[in-house]
């Protein structure tokens, strides 16, 4: 956008809607002198505060979208939970790029010495600048929220894994002893009285058996499978 005292050019690659409505109202407008009065700032002016009001439905779309994650948390998989979160803050981070060199350029306008007409026209330019800076803050807060929720679901990912091992472990802990019994009487050898016994086989079972039971009983108390 190029802005002197008497016009004002603006130049983009394609069709701009919001340059079109800021036409369509200044026309509307033909008859009026103290709009007219205003130059060309207040048509600056008014291109810049529909561009950056054209910012806040993405931000309230993205907001809802968070706030519907939260209410999600206990119904989807942790994997695709992640994934929403980080196409979330794939786009706050576009529209961060956006809108913070936009805060910037604002600044720099509102306190330039180079643009001499914006002195005139300084409350305008301050509304889209606090508009910036607000859409900037809302930007920022749902970042951080963003991160909230991916270091929650990373967490409760990690309790999940954490209470797999454990059940994991303490179910491997019990068959141990019973896999070394079996392995010491399945290696057939010769000289092994307890094969001739009339009994050894009811005998390791009920061994086997007592001692699954007694671990099981010792890891409750232990409050392994709480």
């Amino acid at each position: 956008m190029f802005l002197n005292q008497h016009m004002i050019v603006s130049f983009h690659s394609k069709e701009l809607g919001e340059v079109d409505e800021a036409w369509s109202e200044i026309i509307q407008h033909v008859h009026d002198r103290k709009i007219w009065s205003r130059g060309p700032s207040y048509c600056a002016y008014n291109v810049m505060d529909k561009l950056v009001d054209k910012y806040f439905p993405s931000v309230f779309m993205i907001e809802d979208e968070l706030a519907e994650l939260e209410n999600q948390g206990s119904v989807e998989s942790i994997e695709d939970l992640m994934n929403q979160v980080f196409d979330l803050r794939g786009r706050l981070l576009k529209l961060r790029r956006t809108i913070v060199p936009m805060r910037d350029l604002m600044y720099r306008v509102l306190n330039s010495q180079h643009v001499q007409s914006s002195n005139e026209h300084k409350v305008y330019f301050g509304d889209i600048y606090d508009h910036l800076l607000k859409l900037t803050d809302m930007v920022e807060a749902d970042r951080e929220m963003t991160a909230d929720l991916r270091d929650s679901y990373i967490s409760l990912n990690s309790n999940r894994m954490n209470a797999i091992m454990k059940t994991l472990t303490v179910i491997t802990t019990i068959f141990m002893p019973l896999t070394l019994i079996a392995g010491i009487y399945g290696m057939n050898f010769t000289n092994m009285p307890e094969l001739g016994w009339k009994y050894a086989y009811p005998a390791v079972l009920i061994i086997m058996f007592g001692l699954a039971v007694g671990m099981v009983m010792w890891f409750l108390r232990r409050g392994w499978f709480k």
